[in-house]
């Protein structure tokens, strides 16, 4: 009380402000969008065909009836893909079948070549073997023989004809006759001698070149058959290991060759877009209570390839409840609570006076940073909804009728994080006190302790 008496004895100045419990309220307004509760949209979300060209559309508001026709996309280039892709997964069936029966083959083939490489070494083998332990021998015996064979002859020749000359030179007269047999064994003894030098070279040249040629010949296809069979042993599987990948390769391209006509058969069901009920048409999105067009614009009319993966248009079912969704700042957010009060005016109905609740705040802010709230009421049943039209909101967030508040640029915040405001003193002086804050409305803070009815306040001017 003794800074109340001082205070009225002092003279206030301009900019001062004597607190004293006044009505604080905090009230927002913002605009709401009038937006069906539900709207079956438009979003082309195909699996395989991607260009989707408007040839007709019915225009924006227009209002349809259950199985107009709203959009009709074209579908000449889609039709040839189709009888394209039939086609080719056709020519591959066949092509398979083909693949498979040459598989088929090539594994008997394999084994017949493997089989046969197997029966080369065994061949080439018993052959090495053969020469070495029965066959090179018998070839030198078989030499000495000849050798002996021939000398045998010669010899014989020679005494044949030895015994002849006896016989003959015991008569005193050699006849005509035994001159020619002479001559023919003569003849025999020079054949003779000329077959044993003959096979003697034979024999010479067979034990230098021949015999040790034909063994080498002969270790040279045993090795030849050797690596021929570890080749086939390693490369035919491979060879059928290759082709069963390259048939598994094809079978697997045929299925994605089915799945992808099966993918563009159902991506045909969006090359028109019929009412699914009686309603209003209308171009755009209607998304997260807000309707937007934006450059849609440029491309919902015929001619132009419209978007994927994006809702493009809407229809509004004939009777569709009224939904309001409205976007506040994050301050104005924290400030609503579910089912709080809200007036409601429609421009142009403003004698119309709607009352609704706060319904859901969503708890995250949009990529705008903003906060989506959708509020409900009950919409006037002799009242069509101007769907997607704005809606005057008002809220108040916050009142009390006693509050203390000084303007909020007297508050001053100190380097220890209180707050603070400069009372003015009975001798004129002033000095800082520290107040506890309350809520903020427009250019008034409420202050909750601190502060007491009748002091005056410092404040800051315009």
């Amino acid at each position: 009380m003794r800074y109340l008496s001082l205070l009225l004895a002092t003279p206030l100045c301009a900019g001062d402000l004597t607190v004293k419990p006044e009505p604080f309220r905090i009230q927002h307004s913002f605009d709401a969008a009038v937006l069906p509760a539900e709207a079956p949209g438009l979003t082309l979300r195909p699996e395989s065909w991607k260009t989707y060209t408007i040839e007709s559309i019915a225009d924006h508001g227009s209002s349809v009836k259950k199985g107009d026709v709203l959009i009709a996309f074209e579908r000449e280039a889609y039709d040839r893909k189709l009888i394209d892709q039939t086609r080719a997964i056709a020519a591959a069936e066949l092509a398979l079948a083909t693949q498979e029966l040459n598989f088929a083959k090539l594994k008997e083939e394999v084994a017949l070549q493997l089989a046969a490489a197997q029966q080369a070494k065994q061949v080439a083998d018993e052959n090495l073997d053969y020469f070495v332990k029965i066959g090179r021998p018998a070839a030198e015996q078989g030499l000495v023989q000849d050798l002996k064979e021939s000398e045998f002859r010669l010899a014989a020749a020679k005494e044949e004809l030895k015994q002849l000359k006896q016989m003959y030179d015991a008569d005193d007269l050699t006849e005509e006759t035994e001159e020619i047999i002479l001559e023919r064994q003569q003849f025999s003894v020079a054949s003779a001698e000329f077959s044993l030098a003959r096979v003697k070279r034979a024999i010479d040249s067979k034990r230098t070149f021949g015999l040790p040629r034909e063994h080498e010949q002969l270790k040279k296809a045993a090795a030849e058959a050797a690596i021929a069979l570890a080749k086939a042993e390693k490369n035919l599987p491979r060879s059928v290991q290759t082709a069963e990948l390259e048939l598994e390769g094809a079978r697997e391209g045929l299925k994605r060759q089915k799945l992808e006509l099966e993918r563009l058969k159902k991506d045909g069901a969006l090359l028109t877009w019929n009412a699914p009920a009686d309603g209003l048409f209308v171009h755009g999105s209607l998304e997260d209570g807000r309707w937007q067009l934006g450059d849609l614009a440029k491309v919902l009319k015929v001619g132009a390839s419209v978007p994927l993966e994006r809702s493009i248009a809407a229809l509004v079912p004939a009777g569709a409840a009224p939904s309001l969704t409205a976007w506040v700042s994050p301050a104005v957010a924290r400030t609503l609570a579910p089912e709080a009060a809200v007036s409601l005016t429609i421009p142009g109905h403003e004698s119309i006076q709607l009352s609704g609740k706060i319904g859901t705040i969503s708890a995250q802010p949009s990529i705008e940073s903003m906060h989506s709230v959708t509020l409900t009421t009950e919409w006037p049943a002799d009242l069509p909804a101007l769907w997607t039209s704005p809606i005057k909101c008002s809220v108040v967030a916050y009142e009390k009728a006693d509050a203390l508040q000084v303007p909020t640029n007297a508050l001053q915040l100190g380097a220890d994080g209180a707050w603070t405001v400069e009372v003015k003193l009975a001798d004129g002086k002033t000095e800082r006190r520290t107040v506890t804050r309350g809520r903020v409305s427009n250019k008034s803070t409420e202050i909750l302790s601190g502060l007491e009815p009748g002091q005056v306040v410092v404040t800051p001017g315009e």
